[in-house]
This record gives C-alpha cells, sequence and structure tokens, in this order.
C-alpha cells in the first residue's frame, strides 16, 4: 500500500509539475529577495556555521503559511481537474493566513517537543497533524479543530503516511542534491547557479505535499463544519 501511494504520487507530481510550479517559484524567489536584502539565512565564516539570521528566519518563517496554503489551493484544483494561477490560489490562502499561521504555529510546537524526545517522535508528531492545513483551507475549520481532525482521520493510516513521508523525504533529499551536484558541474558555483537550484528545490519539496494530499481524500472526509 505504502509504494502504492508514493507511486500515485509521484504520478501526480510529474504529470503536474508545471502547475505545482507556478505556486512554488514565486515564494522561493520571494525568499531568496527576503536573503538578498537582509542578509543569507545560514552565516558561515569560512566553511564554520557560525550562526543564524534571525530576522530573515522570521521572514521566512511567515512567509511559509501562505506558500502552503496556495500549494494546498493549487491541488485541489488539479484534483477538479482543472489548475489554477498564482494569484487565484494565492488570494484565498491570504484571506485564512491568520488561521494558517496559527495552525503551522501550533504544528511547530508539537514537532519541535517531538525533537526533544528524538527523531521519530517529532515525525510522529507531523505525520498525526498534516492534514489540518487541508482542513483549514478546504474546509474552513478553525486552528483547533483542524488539529483535532487531522489527529483523528490520521490515525487509522499514520504508519503507512508516516512511511510514506520518511521516503518521500528521502527521495527529496536525492533529487535536491542530483540538482545541485548537475548545475554546479556545469556552471560552476555562483549566485544565479544558487538561485536556481534553490527555486527547484522548491518544486522538488512539493513532493511531500502531494503525498499528504493523496493520503488526505483517502482518508479525511471532513465531514465536520465550524
Amino acid at each position: 500500500m505504502i509504494f502504492e501511494r508514493l507511486k500515485e504520487a509521484l504520478y501526480f507530481w510529474r504529470r503536474h509539475l508545471a502547475a505545482l510550479f507556478l505556486i512554488s517559484a514565486p515564494f522561493a524567489l520571494l525568499g531568496e529577495a527576503a536573503q538578498w536584502a537582509m542578509g543569507p539565512l545560514l552565516m558561515f565564516d569560512g566553511d564554520q556555521l557560525t550562526g543564524i539570521n534571525l530576522s530573515v528566519g522570521l521572514v521566512m518563517l511567515l512567509i511559509r503559511p501562505l506558500a502552503e496554503g496556495a500549494l494546498i489551493m493549487q491541488l485541489a484544483s488539479i484534483h477538479q481537474g482543472r489548475a489554477q494561477g498564482v494569484i487565484a490560489c494565492t488570494l484565498p490562502a491570504l484571506m485564512l493566513y491568520p488561521a494558517l499561521l496559527l495552525t503551522y504555529f501550533l504544528i511547530g510546537i508539537g514537532v519541535t517537543l517531538g525533537w526533544m524526545l528524538l527523531f521519530f517522535p517529532a515525525l510522529w508528531v507531523y505525520t498525526r497533524l498534516c492534514f489540518a492545513p487541508f482542513r483549514v483551507v478546504l474546509h474552513r475549520q478553525s486552528p483547533i479543530a483542524a488539529l483535532r481532525g487531522a489527529f483523528q482521520y490520521s490515525g487509522p493510516c499514520q504508519w503507512q503516511l508516516l512511511a510514506a513521508i520518511a521516503l518521500t523525504g528521502l527521495i527529496m533529499f536525492g533529487l535536491i542534491g542530483l540538482t545541485n551536484t548537475l548545475f554546479t558541474s556545469l556552471l560552476g558555483e555562483n549566485a544565479g547557479v544558487g538561485l536556481v537550484v534553490n527555486v527547484l528545490a522548491s518544486l522538488i519539496t512539493t513532493l511531500i505535499n502531494v503525498v499528504v494530499f493523496r493520503f488526505w481524500l483517502l482518508n479525511d472526509p471532513g465531514t465536520e463544519q465550524n
């Protein structure tokens, strides 16, 4: 079942790369613009990491819920048979931005508490709560109701979903590493190549959203309305 779901997700992702790129690219470029204006997120002294630019990190954390909400709208539009443009997907997410921000904040707290124990508890917490943003965007539920529903409906598929998320993470890291190696070997290391790699990496990471979306369609009826 796990490999069947991964196969379905990979097929969906490959088939709709252009539509997903329409959403992922602008937000990736927005994040790059923030780093150009405020400095890089990660600060290095030679090859040694010396710190994190907290102001840039905060900006990128604030952008993320909007980007995820727009991507959820695009996934739902594709599922209904017609992909939408970036504005059509972003405007509904912008209207729901406070709820999305709170939802991701609460998920972040849960995942962080899991990290304090070990990697597996953090992954398990994310698995049990990852349906919540879909419920906020597509069912217009409040963050608390969405998290409660996500925990309920992810229960029966939690181990399959957890394994699928872990395998998808490995696939994404492999694809991102391959993309980075390919472009830097052909064009060298420079700001332009770094920008292209980061934009493509943002497209690759949409695969995890596709995997969660496919599981959500099958396991979360979303009958509760607020």
